[in-house]
């Protein structure tokens, strides 16, 4: 599918709600009609084909209509939300984008010139194509911001559209890989997209129940969020016919309690990443935590345990860092993978997360899961911490239950592990704390490893 088939399918959809945004519903004719009015203005001040656009936007009905707008126009969009006035700009000269286009709470405010102008050769091959691009932020984490080209028009080819229009809730944020999919989802098959208030498990639960949500889309710490807060003992939220997860590793203890509390909502692990887009997955059962592929554009294969890719929806390439291509054409994805055959895998972290002790591999989420099973801990981060003998240690800081004796659960937390996994692998440093951290797209915070 290209962009004019995409067109076509809001055409079809035009009696259809786009989207609910502030309990008002507006239609898929709504959202054509304002996509053409944004066409005009966007142009008037300059925007065409090629241009790199700043899209500083959250979801709401004139983002929607200005994403469309700019595919139209074959610009290149910049999408970018929830960062300071220092990140916009950091964020901007990065790319050199030309034009800021802000959308706030109540639709269109402004788009202006920047004066910047990009010459670099990943820009210059997109424009000779004449097709629409994407440059999507990596989150910085770990360091500076990597700006990732794309093809828009290829990550729109890759869309499968829905046989049956879904209610989905939209929960990853607008510059997200994950969130520019969903939009793209919901264009090509007259999904309705629910844009919560606020992103806390009150205002998402509320969300699901109000609209009838279909489908989430989260993250397994949100999840887990909603757990802690008794928001799956609400009846209405067992309505819902499919979750998808992903962006980290699932604790078994998190996947257990929705299979149990949702028993007839099918999960399923999503499998994406920013350099690669969402790709089509299965997995085996509710309760499993291994995937397959299922798309046909997608090979893999493991070198090392680690995962790497062969899609036509891969990025063109980073603007600001290395390439992660082999010389062979694959994408080195970073993922640490358990194959359980040929075409069936699990992941167990990222390589840049992996704690070397003494030199041996720990991968955070393994030990998570295990912390997690405990009944008195409520959520639990684990990271390195340097040490003079073994290089690094493996230190765990955890939310516990309320009226819980620490000294107690220090206790059981050392002797579980003991049970459960290597000696290595065994937190040498407990801390509890009030709450674990998690960044703006609801991924646990990591002190970066050594």
């Amino acid at each position: 599918m290209d962009s004019i088939l995409l067109f076509e399918h809001l055409h079809n959809n035009g009696g259809r709600i786009a989207c609910w945004y502030r309990q008002k519903s507006y239609s898929y004719k709504w959202l054509l009609s304002r996509c053409d009015e944004l066409v005009c203005t966007f142009n008037t001040a300059g925007v065409g084909s090629g241009t790199i656009v700043s899209l500083i936007a959250d979801y709401q009905p004139d983002s929607l209509a200005s994403l469309l707008a700019l595919i139209r126009l074959k610009a290149i969009v910049q999408p970018m939300t929830r960062l300071s006035e220092e990140g916009i700009v950091r964020n901007s000269e990065i790319c050199n984008s030309e034009f800021q286009l802000w959308v706030g709470e109540d639709g269109f405010k402004d788009i202006q010139p920047t004066k910047m102008k990009s010459k670099h050769a990943l820009i210059d091959n997109l424009r000779h194509s004449g097709q629409a691009g994407l440059i999507i932020m990596s989150s910085g984490t770990s360091g500076q911001s990597k700006a990732i080209v794309h093809n828009l028009e290829q990550l729109i080819s890759a869309v499968k559209p829905s046989l049956q229009p879904k209610i989905v809730l939209s929960f990853l944020l607008f510059d997200h890989i994950g969130g520019i999919n969903t939009m793209l989802s919901a264009f090509a098959s007259g999904n309705c997209l629910v844009m919560p208030e606020l992103r806390t498990p009150e205002c998402i639960s509320e969300a699901i129940s109000r609209y009838q949500v279909d489908v989430l889309i989260t993250s397994p710490s949100f999840l887990n969020l909603m757990i802690l807060k008794n928001c799956f003992e609400n009846r209405s939220l067992q309505a819902l016919k499919q979750i998808n997860y992903g962006s980290e590793v699932m604790p078994d203890s998190i996947l257990n309690y929705l299979t149990e509390k949702l028993p007839t909502t099918r999960m399923t692990q999503a499998y994406g990443l920013s350099e690669a887009g969402v790709i089509k997955t299965c997995s085996d059962d509710n309760q499993s935590t291994f995937i397959r592929i299922v798309d046909d554009g997608i090979q893999l294969r493991v070198r090392e345990n680690k995962l790497e890719i062969l899609s036509k929806t891969s990025m063109l390439g980073y603007m600001n860092a290395p390439s992660p291509f082999t010389a062979d054409g694959w994408l080195i994805t970073g993922d640490v993978v358990e194959m359980r055959d040929d075409s069936s895998f699990r992941i167990v972290g990222r390589d840049t997360e992996m704690i070397n002790v003494g030199g041996e591999k720990v991968y955070p989420a393994e030990v998570e899961n295990i912390i997690l099973q405990l009944p008195s801990v409520e959520d639990v981060v684990v990271n390195a911490e340097k040490n003079a003998i073994l290089g690094n240690i493996v230190v765990a800081r955890i939310k516990a239950s309320v009226n819980i004796d620490f000294i107690q659960l220090r206790r059981e937390v050392i002797l579980w592990c003991k049970k459960h996994l290597p000696l290595f692998k065994v937190p040498q440093k407990i801390t509890f704390v009030n709450e674990v951290d998690y960044g703006l797209r609801f991924k646990k915070k990591r002190q970066p490893t050594i």
